[in-house]
């Protein structure tokens, strides 16, 4: 599962900071921005990486994810206004963004897909400086491999894991900010959520027999990452964390193969 890398310019719009979305992206999810244009909240869960100013230069590291507004001023923009507005990025700077999921927004609580699954897909404006899609280039494998854990997050909502989505959001935010500590207490809930839900009754992981050896697993793992914690009189670092997190994207993404059922209509 891959993400699509954007590089564009901010810009102003009727008093708004923005990022253009490509055109690509309107064609291909039509639906989608019928809902914006029909007033409904959708939002871009994105993973900011950085800022470059007019010459090239990365002048803020981010490496943090947000859940931004799409709004129409006759096309359509993710609305950066309090990212601008917070860390003083001026208009005209190019953003380098990982766009992962469409964030649907309802009265009884949210719907996350995956944008352009199974590939990855890169938008370079023509006015980015040359210096800034040099780095890009030079870095498309790892950003390849962030978007790939981060897709996850939309993949559990699609089969209806939310609370374990919320947990495995705030584990790889922690993550990749390095707060190390912090990601393995959310890595653990997100294990002992994927355990409950296969001692729950409700689910069978190809037969019975192999949905409780992964139930024994995932039994195993929650041992394993609590033993990462102050409470165990240990401490988690980053090779930990590592773990934690390999342990807990591996499964997830394992249990989603058999738990997703595409629709026959």
């Amino acid at each position: 599962m891959l993400p699509c890398i954007l590089l564009q310019l901010l810009e102003e719009k009727d008093y708004r900071s923005v990022i253009e979305i490509p055109g690509e992206i309107k064609d291909c999810y039509p639906s989608i921005f019928k809902l914006v244009d029909k007033g409904g909240n959708v939002k871009v869960r994105v993973y900011v990486v950085r800022a470059y100013n007019k010459e090239g230069e990365v002048i803020k590291e981010f490496r943090t994810m947000f859940s931004l507004t799409i709004i129409k001023k006759f096309n359509y923009y993710l609305d950066f206004t309090n990212i601008h507005l917070m860390e003083g990025i001026p208009i005209g700077c190019c953003m380098e963004i990982l766009l992962i999921n469409f964030v649907l927004e309802f009265e009884k609580g949210s719907y996350e897909i995956p944008i352009f699954p199974n590939e990855f897909r890169r938008s370079i404006s023509y006015y980015a400086p040359e210096k800034a899609k040099n780095i890009v280039r030079t870095e498309l494998n790892a950003l390849r491999r962030i978007g790939e854990d981060l897709e996850v997050i939309g993949l559990l909502y699609r089969v209806g894991l939310h609370d374990i989505a919320g947990d495995i959001t705030e584990a790889l935010k922690r993550f990749y900010m390095s707060d190390f500590e912090g990601s393995i207490k959310f890595f653990r809930k997100v294990i002992e959520g994927l355990r409950n839900t296969l001692q729950s009754g409700n689910v069978v992981i190809v037969n019975d027999r192999r949905t409780e050896f992964l139930r024994q697993y995932m039994s195993k793992a929650y041992q394993l990452i609590s033993n990462f914690g102050e409470h165990a009189g240990t401490h988690g670092f980053m090779p930990e964390a590592i773990l934690s997190k390999e342990i807990a994207l591996s499964a997830t993404r394992y249990l989603i193969t058999y738990l997703f059922k595409p629709s026959t209509s």
